[in-house]
Formats: structure tokens, C-alpha cells, sequence
């Protein structure tokens, strides 16, 4: 008997998109007038839009419109309504800002802010000018900016193989996607040089030097078709987007369509591989997930090689990746294990001329993942800007780092000598006591296992047993206290105590990683399962403070400051220093300005504060306790060495944050304690 009634996980979907649907009605349009360069016209063509609509009453304000010192922007201005711009002293000199604090003020209906690409001043609350516009986005207010095709985050790459010239500032493709219109403001080449020659665009000498490098004719032509080829696709997502929609509210959820993998290094052709995972995956209309496995290898890296791949892991974010951490030393079958279980249905990966960090020379991976999952698609994406033979050695040590290295080899050099010591000493002793050679060589063979699992590298023991044979040769071997390796009687025992040494060593290296990664998954298990239980008994906010800032403590260490609404206000800071740090030092951090970066996050409800784009010069990152509907504090998180707190703790925070915004509605909504 077959039933109309929707599953649970239908009508979950159903609100959850209702839900979204609410928020974007009470969320303000983006409208984006694009150029594929300088002088096209955008600007213009954004304030003509802005007088037409201001003739039909509506209310529109020039928010920011950059001075480019052109006649014809000029003549356009006139009669809008403008904000006054923000200036910032930098170095002697006066940099002209966007006013958002202003402009969240005066709410226009419309405003109109240029350069969406834009790199704000130090000291700014956003790093971004995009972030800027997704605040007043949020407001309510239609935002109308420019931008050029340069600046999409996935077409970096190309553009730097067309103009030769890297771009550095860039928005993320989700900011363009979303737009509510994208306007095509198209010139001819021809008709762009002319406009750059009769000084339109540029003063004299800067247009030359244009014309020899970006304004090149073939440069243009190129990044046209680009822009072209960007907003054609756009369209075609829309469409696809709509009749993906109509068939499932048809036949239902089916087939999840396609899924695109791409994975994280620090290789240097990553970039270039995340960017084509990304356009790809907008190609297909896929899913998108980049994937980080992170190896004992990669955990001992220095601070640099880290720096690498928090950057990359940051380029797969902005360009809309969902980034899963996997743990293990065998990457090829933690990726083929992760495609499986996930759904993927294409694999992007980097070919490199170098050794990259998995410790994989080119090809293998791919081989090794094409073994694990014979049908999963996997594309290559050669390294275009290495392809000489140099290698590029990703471990730079600092000097502290070298010294901590020098002194464990000391220590493990110092252990193998004694080890070899100790086994001469008692093969001596055998000897004296008329035991056969073969009890000797097990002593030996004894020592190196004891040095395989109580050193830290591997050729440690491979060169014990290389000692070994040279001191059984010496002193049990006849002729004595001589070398004999040609002898044909020992040659083969030889032979045997070098494998079982190398053997014995790899087993011992691969078993004593993957127990410390159990041990760290184990923990990190544990952690989300204790926090569960302690929040479920707790019964008031001064218990589930402290639950939280335990956690945190065990996790990374780190001091721990919160903010929490009661009864429409914000209260606070309640205090939770590490150890060795009294809450009056904590306090001395907790300043006007951290408070300020606290009101916006109750505000906004989304993180800002220290090592993100937002009010990045705070001492701590502050994250919202909050549900869908409603926000219960703030929890900030002393970054005393501005380090980004990596993906994987991240993603514990966030999912005890959201437990422990549960808790909190349990206890106003449950009556246990008062807001």
C-alpha cells in the first residue's frame, strides 16, 4: 500500500528551505555590473541605472564611487544623494574608504558601492569590500557594485596565463553566483584602446605602459571571451538550477547528481588544482568537497609548510568547497575510501615534477586510488607553472626546530650506541658460556626491535642492524677482531639481519602512527561524547560556561571569554583563563574594542575577531551560540600567537557551540533558569 505522507527527513528538507527562503526575502539584492577591464564603462553604467531609478522615487545613494578622475563618472554623480567617504591616516597620507557604519545608518533602499574587489584599509572592521556589501546585504539594502572578470577567485589562474600579471584582489565566486543580476557591460577591443590612447581611462604615460602589457589587444580579445563564457554559464546555472528543481518536486529525491573531489597539499600546483575542482564542479553543477588528509608527516611540517595549506584549505572555502579532514598515513586509501562512502564521482587531482607532501612521486597516488575504486573519474591537472626540474623541498625547519631535531637524533644516536653495547656485552657472555652463534645473532636481532620502538627514525634501526653485522663480524666471527663478509658461511645471516632490521622497522614505524592517530581520533571521540553528557545534566548557564570553556581547554589551551543575552542585554565577560594566566590579565584584553567586535557578532550572528576577515586586530576570535532562529551569546577564544585554529578543532567548536545552543534554549524555554 503505497502512502502520500512525507518521511521525516522531506519534511525537515521542506522547512529547512522555507526557512532560507525567509531569510532571503528579508535579505537585500545583489546587482553586479561586470567588465573584463578597466574603462569599459561599469561605473557609468551603475550611475545611469541609479538616475533611472531615483526619476521613479526611488531612494538611492551613492555610497562609495571611486575617483577616477573622469569626466564622464563626474557628469553622472550629480543630483544622487552621497555618503560621505571614511578617511583612514595611512603612512603620512589619507586613504579614501567606504563609510559602512554610515551607510547602515542612513538605509537607503539602494546603494551604490564600486569596486567590489576592493581591499579595505588596515583598521577597517572588514578586510574585503565584499564583506562589506554582505553586511549590507543583511541589513535589507540593495547593493548595486562593479566588478571585473579578473577578480573571480576560479579564473585567477587563467587570467595570469593570458596577462601575465597575478591579481591579488579577488572575491569569491559564491558573492558573484549570488547575485540577483549580472549586468555585461561589452565594448569592442578596438574601441577600448581608442578610449585608453585619448586618456579616458588613464593619464598619458600609465596608458602606454597599459597598452604594452594588459591593454594588449590579444589580452583583451582573450578576457572578453572569458567574461563571455562566465555569464553564459551563469545562465545556463540558472536554467539547469530551475529545471533541477521542477523534477524533483516531480519524482522526488533521487539521483544526487554529480560530485566533484578535489584534495588538499602544499604542493605548489594546488592552487591551480582547487581552481579547476571549483570550475569544474560550477561546469557540472556538482557538489563540491575538498578533501585534506592529514599524515604524521605533515603534523611535524613547520610553521611555513602549515601556512601553505591553511591557505589552500582557505582558497577551497571561498570558492564554496566543503572541507572534510580525514587522519592516516595511507592517503590513497583514505581518499578512495572517502569517495566511496561520499558519493564522489569525479576526482581532481595535481600532477607536480617534485615529491609532494603525501611522500608520493608522481603517478603513484593516482595509481594506488585507481586500485581502491577502479570506477571513480579522475582528472589531472598538470603543475603548468613548475615543470623544469627543480624540486621544491616543502619542510623548511626554523632554527628552533633544528635544534629540537639535533637533539632527538643525539638522544636517539646515544640509545643505539648503548643498545649495540648492551648486545655485545651479553653475546660476549654467550660466548664465554658455549652458546651458539644463532643465540648471539637473536640478541642482535633483539636489539634492533628494542631500537625500532623506542627511537623516532627509521634508520636508526636500519643502521643498527648494519652495526650489528660489522660488530658480529669483529668479535664472533673467526678469524677474530677481523672483518670477513666473504666468508660464504655468514653472508646469508648477513643478508637476513639487514631485511628483518628494515622489515621489522617500517612494521614498527607504520603501527607506532597509526596508534597515535587512533589515540587522537580516540581522544577527540571522547571529547564530543563527554561534552554530550555533561550538557545534558547541566542546569544553569554558569554550569554550561564552564562545561564549554573545560572543553576548549582540553582541546587547544587557550583562554576563554564569554558574552551571554540576558534579558535583551548582553552580559559579561565571564572569565575562563588557562593555566599560569590570572582572569585580572585576562581581563587587561577585554578592552572597549573587544567589546565592540563582540556587539557585532550579536548582531550579525557570524564570527569575527582575530585570524578572520572581520575585525581581524582583536585579541581573540569571537563565535556565535546561536540556533536558526535565535542567538544566546558569544564565546571568544584568546589567539595569543594569531594562529587560525585548525579545520579539525574548528569543526569540534562549532559542533559543541551549536550543543550548547540547545542547552541554552532549554533552559528559558524549559523555565530552569530565567534569560
Amino acid at each position: 500500500m503505497s502512502s502520500d505522507r512525507s518521511t521525516p527527513e522531506e519534511i525537515l528538507k521542506r522547512i529547512q528551505a522555507e526557512e532560507k527562503q525567509k531569510e532571503n526575502e528579508k535579505r537585500g539584492k545583489l546587482y553586479i555590473f561586470l567588465g573584463y577591464a578597466a574603462g569599459v564603462g561599469k561605473t557609468c553604467a551603475m550611475l545611469d541605472t541609479a538616475q533611472e531609478l531615483k526619476k521613479k522615487g526611488i531612494d538611492v545613494v551613492a555610497g562609495y564611487i571611486e575617483p577616477h578622475a573622469r569626466w564622464e563618472t563626474s557628469m553622472r554623480e550629480k543630483g544622487l544623494e552621497k555618503i560621505p567617504p571614511l578617511m583612514v591616516p595611512y603612512k603620512g597620507i589619507e586613504l579614501r574608504e567606504f563609510n559602512l557604519d554610515a551607510a547602515l545608518k542612513r538605509k537607503p533602499q539602494i546603494l551604490l558601492v564600486d569596486e567590489l574587489a576592493h581591499t579595505n584599509a588596515n583598521g577597517l572592521r572588514h578586510k574585503k569590500r565584499y564583506e562589506d556589501i554582505e553586511e549590507l546585504l543583511d541589513a535589507g539594502i540593495d547593493v548595486y557594485t562593479t566588478v571585473n572578470i579578473q577578480h573571480l577567485e576560479s579564473l585567477n589562474d587563467i587570467v595570469e596565463n593570458i596577462t601575465k600579471i597575478h591579481v591579488k584582489e579577488r572575491i569569491p565566486d559564491g558573492v558573484f553566483d549570488e547575485a540577483e543580476q549580472v549586468k555585461l557591460i561589452d565594448i569592442e577591443p578596438d574601441l577600448l584602446i581608442t578610449r585608453l590612447k585619448e586618456g579616458k581611462i588613464y593619464k598619458t604615460v600609465q596608458a602606454e605602459r597599459a597598452l604594452q602589457n594588459f591593454f594588449a589587444k590579444e589580452k583583451l580579445i582573450a578576457l572578453r571571451e572569458i567574461a563571455l563564457r562566465r555569464m553564459a554559464d551563469k545562465v545556463n546555472q540558472i536554467a539547469q538550477q530551475e529545471r533541477l528543481l521542477s523534477e524533483k518536486q516531480e519524482e522526488g529525491e533521487g539521483y544526487q547528481g554529480e560530485h566533484i573531489l578535489t584534495c588538499i597539499s602544499t604542493a605548489p600546483s594546488c592552487e591551480r588544482v582547487i581552481r579547476s575542482a571549483s570550475r569544474m564542479a560550477y561546469a557540472f553543477h556538482a557538489r563540491f568537497t575538498a578533501l585534506y588528509v592529514e599524515t604524521t608527516r605533515l603534523q611535524n611540517a613547520d610553521a611555513s609548510v602549515k601556512k601553505i595549506r591553511d591557505d589552500n584549505l582557505h582558497l577551497a572555502e571561498m570558492l564554496g568547497a566543503k572541507i572534510v579532514t580525514v587522519f592516516g598515513d595511507d592517503v590513497a586509501f583514505q581518499i578512495a575510501e572517502y569517495a566511496r562512502v561520499s558519493g564522489v564521482t569525479k576526482l581532481v587531482l595535481g600532477r607536480t615534477n617534485h615529491k609532494i607532501l603525501f611522500g608520493q612521486k608522481k603517478g603513484n597516488i593516482t595509481d594506488e586510488i585507481s586500485e581502491y575504486s577502479p570506477n571513480l573519474d579522475i582528472f589531472i591537472i598538470p603543475d603548468m607553472g613548475h615543470t623544469g626540474k627543480k624540486k621544491y623541498f616543502l619542510f623548511s625547519p626554523t632554527n628552533s626546530e633544528k635544534r629540537k631535531k639535533t637533539e632527538k637524533l643525539g638522544a636517539d644516536i646515544l640509545k643505539e650506541a648503548f643498545m649495540l653495547g648492551i648486545a655485545t656485552a651479553v653475546g660476549l657472555l654467550f660466548q664465554k658460556l658455549g652458546f651458539l652463534n644463532a643465540d648471539i645473532i637473536m640478541v642482535y636481532l633483539l636489539g634492533i626491535l628494542l631500537l625500532s620502538l623506542y627511537t623516532a627514525r627509521r634508520y636508526i634501526a636500519v643502521s643498527s642492524a648494519v652495526f650489528s653485522v660489522l660488530l658480529f663480524d669483529w668479535f664472533f666471527v673467526e678469524p677474530f677482531y677481523s672483518f670477513n663478509f666473504y666468508s660464504g658461511k655468514y653472508s646469508a645471516t648477513f643478508g637476513i639481519m639487514l631485511l628483518f632490521s628494515i622489515i621489522i622497522s617500517a612494521i614498527i614505524s607504520t603501527e607506532k602512527h597509526q596508534a597515535k592517530e587512533s589515540a587522537k581520533m580516540m581522544y577527540r571521540t571522547e571529547l564530543l561524547l563527554d561534552n554530550s553528557r555533561r550538557m545534558r545534566r547541566v542546569e544553569s548557564v554558569k554550569e554550561l560556561l564552564t562545561e564549554l570553556s573545560d572543553k576548549v581547554l582540553k582541546l587547544m589551551n587557550l583562554s576563554v571569554v564569554f558574552y551571554v543575552q540576558k534579558e535583551g542585554k548582553l552580559t559579561g565577560p565571564w572569565l575562563f583563563p588557562k593555566p599560569g594566566i590570572s582572569k585580572a590579565e585576562l581581563g587587561k584584553t577585554v578592552d572597549t574594542k573587544e567589546k565592540a567586535v563582540v556587539d557585532w557578532v550579536m548582531t550579525n550572528r557570524k564570527r569575527a575577531g582575530c585570524c578572520t576577515h572581520t575585525l581581524p586586530e582583536a585579541n581573540a576570535i569571537y563565535l556565535p551560540i546561536k540556533t536558526s532562529d535565535e542567538i544566546y551569546g558569544v564565546m571568544g577564544i584568546v589567539l595569543e600567537e594569531k594562529r587560525e585554529i585548525p579545520p579539525f578543532e574548528y569543526g569540534l567548536l562549532t559542533a559543541m557551540l551549536n550543543e550548547a545552543a540547545l542547552v541554552f534554549a532549554r533552559l528559558i524555554y524549559g523555565r530552569k533558569e530565567k534569560p
